[in-house]
Order: structure tokens, then sequence, then C-alpha cells
């Protein structure tokens, strides 16, 4: 989990909607009518505005949407327990089925991680051997528990989770050496592959961003963040 882009605007159509469509869903908890949550048209329309937030993926595990499983509308604050925050734009993320299943309508009370406002990096480490996500040791108490509870509430220790941050970690780290070996330039290749790693859509960047601080790498840490924190899909460029 890494922090998102910044959110833009709520979509016109929210604005516009949002009461009736706040209204109706409220209805519908109640049981004074059937339906989903929200109607076709409306999950469209918020999932265009969403999806750009993460580059297309998981806002939760970084997985990407339509790859690993469904693509939903996450409710931070579970739509069952306010219903009056079912429409409200800075309530809503991208999300994949397993990561909105798994945290379905437990009231975390605020301690879920939120991508969007606060930056979730500097609250996990990664366990080189499993793959697994673990609370930083250098955290609070306080801080300890949110890492831990954001783990639990979203499943983030899934196997398919683990082994896909694996790759990642291998790959990474084998991008580094090939690239500490060169003596002058980096080759074509290693430029090409670092363009695929720093791509704002690849999975799992919290793993990138930890093996380069691992090494040190502080300056291509900072270009991972500036590519994902661009909108659109990065340009070819020459690694500097």
């Amino acid at each position: 989990m890494v922090r998102t882009r910044r959110r833009p605007p709520a979509p016109a159509k929210l604005s516009q909607h949002k009461v009736k469509w706040t209204e109706r869903w409220k209805e519908i908890h109640a049981r004074r009518r059937t339906g989903d949550w929200a109607t076709k048209t409306a999950k469209q329309i918020l999932q265009r505005a969403l999806y750009p937030l993460t580059h297309g993926k998981c806002a939760f595990c970084e997985s990407k949407l339509d790859k690993t499983s469904h693509p939903e509308i996450d409710h931070y604050v579970p739509k069952s327990i306010d219903p009056d925050l079912a429409f409200e734009w800075t309530n809503l993320l991208p999300a994949c089925r397993l990561c909105n299943e798994a945290k379905g309508c437990q009231n975390h009370n605020n301690a879920l991680l939120k991508p969007d406002a606060e930056d979730p990096e500097p609250y996990f480490w990664i366990n080189r051997d499993s793959g697994e996500l673990e609370a930083d040791p250098k955290l609070s108490e306080a801080e300890k528990k949110r890492a831990e509870e954001t783990i639990r509430l979203c499943d983030l220790q899934r196997g398919s989770l683990c082994e896909s941050r694996l790759h990642i970690l291998r790959w990474a780290n084998r991008w580094l050496a090939h690239a500490s070996a060169c003596t002058d330039a980096l080759t074509e290749e290693l430029v090409d592959e670092w363009n695929e790693l720093a791509d704002p859509g690849t999975e799992h960047k919290l793993v990138l961003r930890h093996v380069l601080a691992s090494h040190d790498e502080k300056a291509l840490v900072r270009e991972d963040r500036r590519r994902f924190a661009r909108s659109g899909k990065p340009g070819r460029r020459r690694f500097v």
C-alpha cells in the first residue's frame, strides 16, 4: 500500500445526484426498497473517476484491477455503518473484490490506513523470505496496531499477494545488481527495464521502494514517486 495520487474534485454528476443517490441507498439499507447500493450508471461514474487515483490498482493490496479479481468501489467508512457517507467522495477508494470483501462492513474506527489522506509506506516492512507485510519495527505501539489492523482488515497476507510481492522484490534486486555492474551508462535494456519497474501501473510500489531504499537509492525512490504522482503513463525517458 502506498499513498495515492492527489484526489481530484468530485465528478460533476456525483455532485449533482449525491443527495438523490444517498436517499435511495438509505431506503435500501432500511429495507424499504430493494436494489444494489448504487445503480450501474452511478458505479460507472464513480469507477471512472476513482481508478486514476491508483493507476488502475487496488488502493490496499496494489494488485491490478481486472487482473486478480473484479474491481469494486470501497467505502472507507462502511456504507452500512454510516449510510450518509455512501456517496461521500472522500470516503470512496478503488479496490479489488478480495480486499473489499475481506474488509466488509467491519467498524475499524479509523484504524485502517487511508492511502489518499496519509502515507502508508512508513508503516510497513517486507519480509524478504515470505513476501509478507510486517509492521515496521520503528513504529510506536499505536502505529504498529494500525499497520497490523490494516493487514488484517484487508487480508493482505494472501498467498497470491505474497508471491507477487516476492516477484517484484527479486526483479528489483536483480535490476540493481545488473545496473551496479555497469561501468559506464546503463544499457538500453536496463533503461527499458527501469522504465517498466517505475511505470505507475506496475504492481507493489511499496516493495520496489523498499528495495531501492535498502540499497540507499534515494534518487530512484524519489523518481518512482514522481512518476506515480503524475497523470497518465510516463513517456520513454533516459535513466539519469
